[in-house]
């Protein structure tokens, strides 16, 4: 049986962890720069503007400006400060403005039915608590030379917390799609678009977040308290930004292409919604 608090396998690890960091790294990078022409036409007008963009846009630059101080973290061997909390400051802007992203689907999907925003805008904000409150403390270890965590307990109990959060806010997102009905997930429509990327978020968060609780509750060492951790945190990213630019793309392609008569009022609210 492998011992996982051996240095040998500690120190593999770490290495691992170093790869994995780099690796989705370079995929948001990819990510990042591939989709800049969604916010050049916003500021060019070639693309509606709407509120929502500055949410959007917290959620990339935290992202990127997290992975960057990511990268300096991994592969910086010498001695720093370790309670420069700068690095977890970001990470947790990009979990709080990325739920929010889901939130504001929520609302689309409910069409702004007071119940489901408050529920929705209160488990975000239960989320968000917890999230200040579970700023993580580190050491520098000689051995690993890098940063490792001394309070586990409270960057489990955020994972957790985190994790539950998100998987009633997706329950409500899928509670509101099969509300839409079989006619309007089938049509040719928003709902249809939203039917499709709500199951796609359903499947990508609930995988992306499991993994990392998973192994911080097992605590077989600290590079594997870490390693699942920025690659959850980039999925996140991308599954909410790329649904805000899908549906927004979309509604903004079928008021200019597709005249929506009456009959289809429902579309028209969604896209009000959004708007």
């Amino acid at each position: 049986m492998v011992n996982y608090r051996d240095p040998a396998v500690v120190a593999q690890d770490t290495w691992a962890v170093s790869k994995i960091s780099h690796a989705v790294a370079g995929l948001y990078f990819w990510e990042f720069f591939t989709t800049l022409d969604y916010e050049w036409s916003v500021i060019r007008g070639r693309r509606e503007y709407r509120w929502t963009i500055w949410i959007y846009l917290t959620t990339r630059m935290a992202t990127l400006i997290a992975m960057i101080l990511c990268l300096i973290g991994v592969d910086v061997t010498a001695h720093y400060n370790c309670e420069v909390r700068v690095f977890h400051m970001f990470a947790y802007l990009v979990i709080a403005a990325a739920s929010l992203l889901i939130v504001l689907r929520i609302v689309a999907i409910w069409k702004r039915k007071k119940i489901v925003t408050a529920i929705a805008t209160g488990v975000w904000g239960i989320n968000l608590t917890f999230l200040i409150q579970s700023i993580v403390h580190g050491e520098w270890s000689p051995t690993l030379s890098t940063c490792v965590l001394v309070n586990l307990h409270t960057a489990e109990l955020s994972l957790i917390v985190l994790l539950s959060t998100d998987t009633i806010l997706l329950h409500i997102m899928a509670i509101g799609l099969f509300r839409l009905g079989f006619h309007e997930r089938s049509a040719f429509g928003v709902g249809r678009l939203l039917w499709r990327q709500g199951l796609i978020w359903l499947l990508v968060a609930t995988i992306a977040e499991i993994v990392p609780v998973v192994f911080i509750c097992l605590n077989l060492n600290e590079p594997f308290n870490l390693m699942f951790q920025i690659p959850s945190m980039v999925t996140l990213s991308i599954a909410a930004t790329r649904i805000h630019r899908g549906l927004v793309d979309y509604t903004s392609g079928s008021t200019e292409q597709y005249d929506i008569a009456p009959s289809h009022s429902s579309q028209r609210s969604l896209i009000d919604v959004v708007a």
